[in-house]
């Protein structure tokens, strides 16, 4: 591993997350991989019996798997702190890396795009699959919520952060309540979910980052080295 690497951490914590990120937002596979389905809900890439199925579900199980590495690795520094907000913005995450890995583990047994799938109430796969989708994306919510209570309210804070925290929980909350709606009303939401799914993997592979950043500069985090310097 590179010695910046190793002299700063949050580096290889960056390049977790935004592996996880990355993976996470696996989508845009779907235009090659299977057009026809792509055109619906996303975890319809996923469902029983669907070409390349098992690289969307391989992909939401590895980016879940590293989400939870970096949480756990996260919580394991904010011993020193006492900040109630940022450890359950942490956990937050951790809860959608957890159930994001679940939910890929629950396939759907149906496709709304290709046939009509039964009563919901009547196949418990797809209640499952529900709640473990709707609890991650929860998850995820607590975590922005989170952040944005914690960074936007202080006065270290600087003003451009906290309008980008401002226009993330905005566009967050927008696109969420679209998609829901859409969903609810039977129409078309691929568009409206895909850029909501974009939007979670920019936030998997900030949120880490700005913890960490957080936490340097209110000096509770710092690598000595053999000089008696300070690594930030």
């Amino acid at each position: 591993m590179p010695r910046r690497f190793m002299s700063k951490p949050w580096l290889s914590l960056l390049l977790l997350t935004i592996m996880a990120g990355v993976i996470y937002n696996s989508w845009p596979l779907g235009y090659w991989l299977n057009p026809v389905v792509n055109r619906g809900l996303a975890s319809d890439l996923e469902a029983t019996g669907q070409p390349y199925n098992w690289v969307f579900i391989a992909g939401d199980i590895i980016s879940g798997l590293l989400i939870c590495i970096a949480t756990v690795w996260l919580l394991s520094k904010l011993r020193q702190t006492r900040s109630t907000w940022m450890k359950i913005g942490l956990i937050g995450f951790g809860v959608f890396g957890a159930l994001t890995a679940v939910d890929a583990l629950l396939p759907l047994d149906c496709v709304s795009v290709v046939q009509r799938c039964g009563p919901v109430l009547e196949n418990p796969i797809v209640i499952l699959h529900g709640v473990a989708s709707m609890g991650s994306i929860a998850g995820l919510t607590l975590s922005i919520v989170s952040v944005w209570w914690l960074l936007a309210r202080d006065e270290r804070t600087a003003a451009s952060v906290r309008y980008l925290l401002h226009g993330t929980l905005l566009v967050w909350c927008g696109f969420g309540i679209a998609t829901l709606i859409l969903i609810f009303l039977s129409r078309s939401s691929a568009l409206s979910q895909h850029i909501f799914i974009t939007l979670c993997s920019v936030w998997t592979a900030l949120l880490p980052y700005l913890i960490w950043k957080t936490l340097l500069q209110r000096g509770i985090l710092r690598k000595k080295v053999s000089s008696g310097q300070v690594i930030r």
